[in-house]
C-alpha cells in the first residue's frame, strides 16, 4: 500500500520526487524524503507529492535519499506520522512499508531505554532500533534489527556513518536496480525500469547494504546471498492529459486482443496433460477486482468441468480449511501481483501440496516467483486505483486457461474451442461499440448519481459481472452499493426496494431473459428505478448490449458498468483516479 523508494545518483532529491509521483497510483496520504548530504535533512508532510515539493528547499542536495509515500494503518494522517522517521540522535533516517507486528513491545522496551517517540506509528521504533544496536558498524546494526522484527514489512534505511542505503525485506515487497555507479530501491520494481540497467527481486529474509559500486545480499542470520538480476521492461509515461481511469476504459479493445496473443504466444496453459487429467478441484484465489473476475471464470468453469471449481477471496482462504493436496490447482490472480492476501494463499497451497498459478499483470511479481505457474494478462500499465482493463484481461486469460483445461480433459470439442476463439476475435469491435455510446451510458449516471443506493443483480453468469460494476461505483463514487443474485432479492434484499433507489438488471442469457424481465418488473412496482444492460428485450431503462459469445458476455457488459461508475463519480466531484482510503496494490493483510 505505501511506496518506498531509495537512491544513490546525481540528482538524488529529482529522481525521488519522480519515483513519488509514480509510486502515489498506489494511493497514499502523506509523503515525505530524507536526503543525506552534510547531514540527514527530512522533508515530509500530509498530502500530496507536490504538498511535498513545496516544501523541500530548491539548492537541497545530497549522495543519497529514501522517499515514501504513506497510506496510514497506525496512526492517523498528520504530518508527525508521516515518513522518513529519524533517530533520537538524526544518525539514521528510516522508511518502511508493512506492518510491524510487535512494535509495541519495541517501543516500551526502548522507552524504558530513553528513546523519545515523535509520532503514533509502528515504523518510527525501526530507526530507534537501529541507534540502539548500532556499535560501530551499521550492517551489524541493519543484521541485528531485522531480527528483532516481526510482521510483514520493507525497511530503507540511511545513516550518517557511510554512503550506503540498507534495506531489511519480509513479506513485503522490495526490487534494487543497479545502473553505472548508482543503485536504486523500491516497493514497485516498475519504478526502478527508467534508471537501472538490471534489477533484482530482493527475497524475503534478505538484508541489502548497497553502495553506488556495489550491492550485497545478507540473511538475517548474516550469511552472504547470490541474487539473479534482469533487464527490466521499459515503464510508459503514467503522467497522461485526463483521467488515467477514462483513459484505460477506452484502452480495453486493444487490451483483451493483446491478452489472447500473449496467451498463445507465451505457449497457452503452463500444465502437463498429464497434471491437468489428474486435477480433482481447482480454486480461483483473488481479492477485490480479481476475485471477481475470478468469480466469473470459475461460473464459466462449472459448465465444462468435471472436477470441483470453487471461487474463494483470498484471506478467507488463508484462514478457513479448504481442502488441498496434490491433485489441486489454485488461480492467484492479482494485478499488482503484490497483493498480501493472494500471496498468503498461495503459500498456503504450496504447503499443501497443491499447483500454484499466477494470473498477473506485473511480470517479476512476488507472486510469479510463490508460483509454480505464471501467465501474464498483458494489460499494460494500469494506473487508477480502480481496476479496469487489467479485469477485462484477467477475464479473457482465464477464459481460455479454463477453455485448453476442458479440452484436455476431453470436456470440450475442438469445434467449441475454436468457436470461444473467434468469439474472442469480436471483443474490440463490441467493445468499441460501447465506448461510441458513452453518451448514453453518461446520462444514466445522471440518474444513478443522485440515489440513495445502487444495486446489481444478475443471474448466473451474470452475477460476477453485477459484482464487478457494484464494486467500481462504490469504489470511486462512494454510493452505496451492492450486488445480489436476482433470486435472492425475496430473501431480503426486496425490503430496501423503494424511490430513490436505483437497481441495475443484468440479462445476457436467452434462457433467463423472462425471469429477468419479472425481477425488473417487481423491482419497478417497490418505486425503484430500472435500468437493463441485455442484447435481448428488457424491462425498463435499456442499454443495449451488442451480441458476443455467450460466454463472453462478461467481458463485454462489464465496460458500461465502468463507464457508470466513472461518470457518476466524475458527477458528484470525486478523484475517480485516487478514491479515498483505497491503494492500488494492498501488500498488507
Amino acid at each position: 500500500m505505501c511506496g518506498i523508494f531509495g537512491v544513490i545518483d546525481e540528482n538524488c532529491v529529482e529522481k525521488t520526487l519522480q519515483a513519488l509521483r509514480f509510486l502515489q497510483y498506489r494511493g497514499y496520504d502523506s509523503a515525505g524524503i530524507a536526503v543525506k548530504g552534510k547531514g540527514i535533512e527530512v522533508f515530509k508532510c500530509s498530502g500530496r507529492v507536490e504538498d511535498l515539493q513545496g516544501k523541500i528547499p530548491p539548492l537541497t542536495a545530497g549522495a543519497l535519499a529514501i522517499g515514501h509515500t504513506r497510506w496510514a494503518t497506525h496512526g492517523n494522517v498528520c504530518d508527525e506520522n508521516a515518513h522518513p522517521f529519524l533517530s533520537n540522535d538524526g544518525n539514521f533516517a528510516i522508511c518502511h512499508n508493512g506492518i510491524i507486528e510487535n512494535f509495541e513491545k519495541l517501543k516500551i522496551s526502548l522507552q524504558d531505554a530513553g528513546y523519545r517517540f515523535s509520532s503514533q506509528t509502528d515504523s518510527e521504533t525501526v530507526a530507534h532500533l537501529l541507534q540502539e544496536n548500532y556499535k560501530g558498524n551499521v550492517l551489524q546494526a541493519t543484521l541485528k534489527t531485522a531480527n528483532q522484527l516481526e510482521g510483514a514489512f520493507a525497511v530503507l534505511a540511511e545513516n550518517a556513518y557511510d554512503d550506503c542505503l540498507y534495506a531489511i525485506k519480509y513479506k513485503s515487497p522490495l526490487a534494487v536496480g543497479v545502473a553505472k555507479n548508482a543503485v536504486y530501491l523500491s516497493s514497485d520494481v516498475r519504478c526502478l525500469s527508467r534508471w537501472a540497467e538490471k534489477v533484482a527481486v530482493v527475497p524475503d529474509g534478505t538484508v541489502v547494504q548497497a553502495s553506488a559500486k556495489d550491492v550485497c545480499f545478507y540473511t538475517f542470520d548474516g550469511k552472504k546471498l547470490s541474487v539473479n538480476f534482469f533487464v527490466p521492461d521499459v515503464e510508459v509515461n503514467e503522467n497522461a492529459d485526463g483521467d488515467m481511469m477514462l483513459k484505460e476504459i477506452f484502452e480495453i479493445p486493444h487490451c483483451v486482443m493483446n491478452a489472447k496473443k500473449g496467451y498463445f504466444d507465451s505457449g497457452r496453459v503452463q500444465l502437463s496433460s498429464k497434471q491437468i487429467k489428474k486435477l480433482k478441484r481447482i480454486y480461483f484465489l483473488g481479492c477485490g477486482t480479481a476475485y471477481n473476475s475470478g468469480l466469473e471464470a470459475c461460473a464459466v468453469a462449472r459448465k465444462f468441468l468435471d472436477v470441483d471449481v470453487t471461487a474463494v477471496i483470498a484471506s478467507e482462504f488463508v484462514y478457513d480449511n479448504f481442502p488441498v493436496d496434490g491433485q489441486t490447482l489454485a488461480f492467484c490472480i492479482s494485478q499488482s501481483g503484490e497483493t498480501a492476501d493472494t500471496i498468503r494463499a498461495a503459500e498456503k497451497v504450496s504447503a499443501g501440496g497443491g499447483i500454484t498459478y499466477a494470473v498477473t499483470n506485473t511480470k517479476s511479481s512476488t507472486l510469479c516467483f510463490v508460483c509454480d505457474k505464471v501467465t501474464n494478462v498483458f494489460a499494460g500499465s494500469e494506473f487508477a486505483v480502480a481496476s479496469t482493463k487489467a479485469y477485462n484481461c484477467q477475464l479473457v486469460t482465464l477464459i481460455l486457461l479454463v477453455a485448453d483445461i476442458a479440452f484436455l480433459r476431453n470436456r470440450l470439442s475442438q469445434k467449441e474451442l475454436d468457436s470461444l476463439w473467434e468469439g474472442m476475435d469480436s471483443l474490440p469491435a463490441a467493445i468499441g461499440e460501447i465506448l461510441q455510446r458513452k453518451e448514453e451510458i453518461h446520462a444514466l449516471a445522471e440518474r444513478v448519481k443522485n440515489s440513495s443506493a445502487v444495486f446489481f443483480v444478475g443471474r448466473a453468469l451474470d452475477f460476477p459481472t453485477a459484482t464487478e460494476g457494484s464494486l467500481k461505483l462504490k469504489e470511486i463514487s462512494y454510493i452505496h452499493s451492492e450486488a445480489y443474485p436476482s433470486g435472492e432479492l425475496k430473501h431480503g434484499t426486496l425490503a430496501l426496494m423503494e424511490k430513490g433507489v436505483t437497481v441495475v438488471v443484468l440479462s445476457t442469457s436467452c434462457n433467463l431473459v423472462q425471469k429477468n424481465i419479472s425481477t425488473a418488473r417487481e423491482i419497478a412496482s417497490r418505486h425503484a428505478d430500472v435500468i437493463t444492460l441485455s442484447p435481448y428485450k428488457g424491462y425498463g431503462t435499456q442499454f443495449v448490449l451488442p451480441s458476443v459469445h455467450r460466454l463472453l458476455y462478461g467481458v463485454v457488459a462489464v465496460v458500461p458498468l465502468q463507464l457508470l461508475a466513472y461518470f457518476a463519480a466524475k458527477g458528484l466531484g470525486r478523484d475517480v483516479d485516487k478514491p479515498r482510503n483505497l491503494a492500488k496494490s494492498v501488500t498488507v493483510e
